[in-house]
């Protein structure tokens, strides 16, 4: 609920800012009350850099709903202009510093894409982040939503959520009232949502143990040019979700994985550099023509669309005049003389008579320096008299310590001791450096007017070369995929069905560095969407729920994934619950933590989620079997896909009422007598783990007294004895398990029917086995005793 307040004041926000925008219209103008789709105002901000962070805040007065976003995105802002594009919003509110001195790419890319759109400058006071927090707890339809857990780390959006507030407040005199604005954190179509908790359970681009460990970033990082661990990065914490764009990258990685493609592209690819400066572009552009003859042949669409940006005839244009202009020996250099000289002799020699005049002055006085040493040198014996430069002292010389014996020359002066060395100069050596200084400003000063047209004249077509760089991170983005499946036991293409099927899979990131990894079959669909996860500590439902979790990632970024064979439903978000830390800093314990992250669990788990949770470990037994089943119970009326680790072996008899709930667990082996050592199998097995006690198990091998361990388990077999009678009127009757299980059947053979792409011999292999399954199941049902 809003009101507008009797102070007035639309001039307000219009002070903070010398820049001459264009009329602007309030809220009662005529375009808002047209009844027309759009009438959201939008406050943003962008972070610095090549990859740089766009955030956003924009409001629908009409409704009151506030929608939030943040993003990472490329040098044309293409994310961000889509986003404009669906919300069409009618104001734009920007900080004042970004707009003052009219330099913001961004700003005039909206200008020039949305002219109807009223850009606004804003104090950027008003862009605060605990202010916009503080709007949001205030505001906020439900008070501590977790919308705040979306928000953490989201620093753009949600200054630009205290602007938007602000702006209302005091330029369009709207007052809100608490709990009445609806916000919504929402992610960019097309890719899949990775909280910050999910990237770091995961460990997508951070080690949760250690800085330096590995990661899947790090794993896949192969990247040969600047922009590709940009893209690649941006890739994993925000992977694809559109079908036809995942195929499209599976293409090119299976055309760079031929022998002559991989090579060719590698050898060509590894040499660019970032386009950030036209000297540095002169030699990047260069390096276009062997990498596009290189793409000439290709197949794949991506790969032929990436051809296509590098033969764009503005490359050549910007090619032909650089090199008309700029001298062509001219490269990148490090040290200060070296930096002077490119500086000097950038332009191209014969293109200004004047320049030439000057440079010529600049040599020849630069050689008179070293004429001078020479004569120096044997006038006094010093054969290692050596001529030094640095940016302050000019040139100058420099000797040994060692070499000095007696008093130093007369002629030598201004001396001083440094490490080893004396540094010093001559009356004659300063007068040199007087007049090189004078050549110097004179050739900067023609060089820079020339440098300067020549930007002026390629400016307009300066985009495409944001586009080669873009094109270019790509490729490099696709070579560290391809390089990435040479280096892992084996991988394979996955396709895209409505089914998790993964066959004889490994953790991404394990394999890769070489350690021994036990291979696991991985099964999900609709009609069996929730697999409980039981299994003693240390057997492994960890790193197997999270290698579900990265392959999903791995095939939605466009990469093989390491499995035997892999069929991917895609998923538009990940969520994850796992570990038990407490958070100090926010004053809450294991519990605590727990609870809130299933919170936002719940409340944004969608039915194209992957769901990977522990719980269940932060409380009392007895709650936590409650309140561990009242979420199961919650989370399976989604179609999510759920993988659910848990200790309560009770949930595994509670949720066997339910026909889309399947069991497995972990496998260990008890060897040698009296339990002397747990041997973990890491495999996963259908079914209830019959492994009981493990946990007194375990203490016994810690060395504990066999008495303590005989009483703990006189204990434990009482609750569990008195817990049978629960565990039967849990049970479904035969019927119903019967039904169950035909609808099962009935489901993996519409799947199969629907999105296998099997050859014929491996299809009859598949059916041989469900028909299998399907018998065993059949026999253990007709073999239980009927429940009355």
């Amino acid at each position: 609920m809003l009101s507008r307040s009797s102070s007035g004041g639309r001039s307000t926000g219009r002070k903070s800012s010398s820049r001459k925008s264009r009329p602007t219209t309030s809220l009662s103008s005529s375009r808002r009350n047209e009844g027309i789709e759009s009438c959201f105002v939008m406050a943003i901000v962008e972070g610095r850099g090549v990859q740089s962070e766009v955030g956003f805040a924009a409001m629908d007065i009409r409704t009151s709903e506030c929608i939030l976003c943040q993003f990472a995105d490329s040098q044309s802002y293409v994310k961000t202009l889509h986003k404009l594009y669906l919300l069409n919003p009618v104001e734009i509110i920007f900080p004042n510093t970004t707009i003052e001195h009219n330099n913001s790419k961004l700003v005039k890319l909206i200008e020039e894409n949305f002219p109807e759109i009223d850009i606004i400058p804003f104090n950027r006071k008003y862009f605060n982040e605990t202010q916009g927090l503080n709007f949001i707890k205030n505001y906020g339809i439900t008070p501590n939503s977790s919308i705040l857990q979306n928000l953490k780390n989201k620093f753009f959006s949600v200054t630009c959520t205290a602007a938007l507030i602000n702006y209302f407040e005091i330029v369009e005199s709207l007052n809100f009232s608490n709990f009445t604005i609806k916000f919504k954190y929402q992610t960019i179509d097309g890719l899949m949502m990775i909280d910050s908790l999910t990237a770091k359970n995961l460990e997508l681009v951070s080690n949760i143990s250690d800085y330096k460990g590995p990661t899947l970033f790090s794993t896949l990082n192969h990247c040969m040019t600047p922009m590709g661990p940009r893209l690649l990065r941006m890739n994993i914490l925000q992977p694809l979700n559109d079908e036809a764009t995942i195929e499209a990258r599976l293409d090119a990685v299976t055309e760079l994985l031929k022998e002559e493609n991989f090579y060719d592209v590698k050898n060509n690819i590894k040499s660019f550099k970032d386009i950030d400066f036209i000297i540095s572009s002169k030699h990047t552009i260069k390096l276009i023509e062997p990498l596009r003859t290189c793409l000439s042949h290709s197949d794949s669409i991506l790969l032929k669309s990436i051809h296509n940006v590098l033969s764009d005839k503005r490359i050549s244009f910007i090619e032909e005049r650089i090199d008309e202009v700029i001298n062509e020996d001219v490269t990148y250099q490090k040290t200060s003389l070296g930096l002077r000289n490119q500086r000097c002799y950038a332009v191209q020699a014969g293109f200004n008579g004047l320049l030439d005049v000057a440079r010529q002055t600049y040599k020849e006085t630069t050689n008179d320096v070293y004429d001078l040493h020479s004569s120096l040198v044997d006038k006094y014996d010093l054969p290692l008299l050596k001529v030094a430069y640095n940016p302050t002292a000019g040139f100058h010389l420099s000797l040994p310590v060692s070499c000095v014996t007696e008093e130093m020359p007369a002629e030598f002066i201004n001396v001083n001791k440094k490490s080893k060395q004396y540094n010093f100069t001559t009356l004659k050596i300063l007068s040199l450096n007087d007049r090189i200084q004078e050549s110097l400003n004179e050739v900067y000063l023609m060089s820079d007017k020339i440098i300067s047209e020549l930007i002026l004249e390629i400016r307009k077509n300066i985009q495409i070369l944001y586009k080669v760089s873009e094109s270019i991170s790509l490729l490099d983005l696709l070579m560290s995929f391809s390089i990435y499946c040479t280096q892992i036991s084996e991988c394979v293409r996955p396709e895209f069905t409505d089914t998790l099927v993964l066959k004889k899979s490994v953790h991404p990131i394990r394999d890769f560095l070489g350690q021994e990894m036990i291979s696991n079959d991985v099964y999900a669909s609709e009609a069996e969407n929730f697999l409980l996860v039981t299994g003693p500590n240390m057997s492994g439902k960890s790193t197997f729920l999270r290698q579900i979790a990265l392959i999903t990632i791995l095939s939605q970024i466009g990469c093989y994934v390491p499995c035997e064979y892999a069929s991917v439903r895609l998923a538009d978000s990940v969520f994850s619950r796992i570990g038990n830390d407490d958070a100090l800093e926010a004053n809450a314990s294991t519990f605590m933590v727990e609870m809130r992250e299933m919170a936002f669990i719940l409340d944004n788990v969608n039915n194209k989620s992957l769901v990977i949770i522990e719980l269940g470990r932060g409380t009392s037994n007895a709650d936590g079997i409650g309140i561990t089943l009242a979420i199961c119970e919650e989370l399976i009326k989604k179609k999510a896909f759920f993988f659910f680790a848990t200790h309560f072996s009770e949930l595994t008899t509670a949720m066997s009422i339910y026909p889309n709930c399947i069991n497995l667990h972990l496998e260990v082996d008890i060897v040698g007598g009296n339990n002397k050592a747990f041997n973990f199998l890491y495999k996963v097995k259908s079914g209830e783990s019959q492994e009981k006690h493990y946990g007194l198990k375990l203490a016994s091998l810690a060395g504990f007294p066999k008495s303590l361990i005989s009483r703990a388990n006189t204990i434990s077999n009482f609750f569990e004895n008195r817990n049978e009678e629960l565990k039967k009127s849990n049970q479904r009757s035969k019927k119903e398990k019967l039904l169950s299980l035909k609808i099962k059947l009935i489901e993996r053979l519409v799947q199969v029917k629907k999105s296998s792409n099997l050859n014929e011999d491996d299809l009859n292999d598949y059916l041989k086995l469900v028909q299998q399954d399907y018998f065993n199941d059949l026999q253990v049902i007709n073999n239980e005793k009927e429940l009355c």
